[in-house]
């Protein structure tokens, strides 16, 4: 029978092995490198490929960053065919990979996928198939397999984690791929060109997909929901609030990506009642012009979200022609008013197979860098910009997340905030779901305030003030720490010495070597 190796690139990670600083096995490094020993942790492994493993009917064993012994050790137990998933920034690790299974295994066909694959072909190496579309689908062509078999779920979790303290796992639910939107530097949507591809197609295969998730693993606490705005499709959207409306679950705690436009058809108890107590949001630009951003205003939804006790990531960019520094300072201002969670500051990106690389390639405004596929990790400059020039691009992105930092705080404080304010505000609702999450807000909250004193060293002046004033709302609305928590909040402070320690050190920053068969 035909055997099928997948892989994620090498490890080790980091600019010490060649990578470029947007780089990184974790999902929180893009956005919360500058808040240092207050950044969550998890290794984000790299879950398409066990997608894949999980709908092929050919025995599959996955690989989540080897090293490359390990790559090596495991292709010599041959495999007729070896694909091995990267983006980008990651191609000078995929090249010596695709050199070890011409040496070890010539005879084994050799598959690359992943956002990468945009790449000019001419910078990727001779390999046997090349994916640039959806993967399941793909590969069952290669492979001779039914195309009309379902799609089912995979099982996959995360563990995360802050001081070495757990946090709770969490579990990947993929509701569907590519996006409509079609904004003009986003490699998702175009890649799958403009197009929403439904993995699970109406609101209630999504709710039956948790209820079997925590079925399987009840100690799973969160969801993601892999859909790069999901509510967009509202009727979807409806089916599974309804749905969860429906169910006997406890209330969920369900982390989403989506957009001001998609957002707008939805009051935000109605996302309470599904379960939404987290949100990525486009911020982009105030002059972007993108249709996703169409809707209510942005100050105005997020203090909505905010109420009750949704927590918000804003990802902004810099870069736009129309941003000078001034104008870039002044819409970050503006962001910080507006107090999201979580920020993200990217710098624009013409990336490989999008409409904004081939504008910039027309108009002979690609620089050099952009041939540098590692210069495609948001945080270089890659074209000639009419104000600002490279190193000050670079400059002004790295300020503002120090900025946001220093003014708000760590955002896993801002988190506790948030859930205290929905508890507040949402404890006497109408619902009685909405008031069971409410509740849930409140033990979360309250658990979470062992955090807080152990951090007043390590922060400003300012943040110090605002993390003892937000002590003191807890304690008054969610009770006094016990005797245990007060304990445990004690030994804080040594915890977060050790994880200043290991990570000045290096220790512990790589990610876990991991292998998975699929029969």
């Amino acid at each position: 029978m035909t055997r099928v190796l997948l892989s994620s690139v090498t490890q080790p990670f980091g600019p010490d092995h060649g990578d470029s600083f947007g780089v990184s096995y974790e999902g929180t490094h893009q956005i919360l490198w500058a808040q240092g020993i207050f950044r969550p942790r998890a290794d984000t492994t790299q879950w398409g490929i066990d997608f894949l493993a999980h709908n092929l009917r050919a025995p599959t064993v996955t690989l989540h960053y080897p090293t490359l012994e390990n790559f090596i050790a495991e292709v010599k137990k041959g495999y007729d065919y070896v694909g091995i998933a990267f983006v980008a920034t990651t191609a000078h690790k995929m090249r010596p990979m695709v050199d070890a299974v011409r040496r070890h295994a010539p005879n084994t066909k050799i598959i690359l996928g992943g956002y990468g694959t945009t790449m000019n072909g001419g910078s990727l190496p001779e390999v046997d198939h090349i994916c640039r579309e959806e993967g399941v689908g793909f590969m069952r062509r290669i492979l001779d397999e039914p195309q009309c078999s379902p799609i089912t779920q995979p099982f996959i979790t995360q563990d995360n984690q802050v001081f070495s303290v757990p946090l709770g796992r969490v579990g990947y639910v993929f509701a569907g791929l590519g996006c409509p939107n079609g904004c003009d530097f986003c490699v998702t949507s175009h890649y799958f060109k403009r197009k929403h591809i439904k993995l699970l197609d109406d609101g209630a295969s999504i709710l039956y997909t948790i209820e079997d998730m925590l079925a399987r693993d009840p100690t799973i606490n969160s969801f993601w929901i892999n859909d790069e705005d999901f509510l967009l499709n509202r009727h979807r959207g409806r089916e599974f609030l309804e749905a969860v409306r429906r169910s006997k679950l406890p209330p969920l705690s369900l982390s989403i990506l989506s957009s001001m436009k998609a957002l707008s058809h939805f009051e935000p108890s109605e996302l309470v009642e599904m379960g939404v107590d987290w949100v990525w949001i486009g911020y982009e630009g105030q002059r972007a012009g993108y249709k996703k951003m169409a809707g209510r205003p942005y100050k105005e939804v997020f203090g909505d979200l905010r109420r009750h006790g949704i927590s918000t990531l804003a990802s902004m960019i810099v870069g736009f022609d129309y941003q000078t520094e001034e104008i870039i300072r002044a819409e970050f201002d503006d962001l910080m008013n507006i107090r999201p969670s979580m920020c993200q500051f990217l710098i624009y990106g013409p990336a490989y197979g999008t409409p904004l690389h081939k504008r910039m390639r027309d108009a002979g405004r690609l620089t050099s860098a952009a041939d540098d596929p590692g210069k495609q990790d948001g945080f270089n400059l890659v074209f000639e910009h009419p104000h600002i020039s490279a190193p000050n691009m670079s400059r002004i992105q790295r300020e503002l997340f120090d900025d946001d930092f220093q003014r708000n705080g760590p955002s896993i404080y801002r988190v506790l905030d948030d859930w205290l304010n929905g508890y507040i505000h949402l404890r006497d609702h109408h619902s009685e779901r909405v008031r069971a999450k409410a509740e849930r807000y409140r033990k979360d909250a309250h658990q979470g305030m062992v955090l807080i004193p152990g951090a007043l060293e390590f922060v400003n002046a300012g943040s110090r003030r605002w993390l003892q004033g937000l002590l003191d709302r807890l304690e008054a609305e969610t009770g006094p720490m016990t005797r245990t928590e007060r304990i445990a909040s004690k030994a804080m402070p040594l915890l977060m010495h050790m994880e200043k320690f290991k990570q000045q050190q290096g220790i512990g920053q790589q990610p876990k070597f991991t292998r998975k068969t699929f029969m």
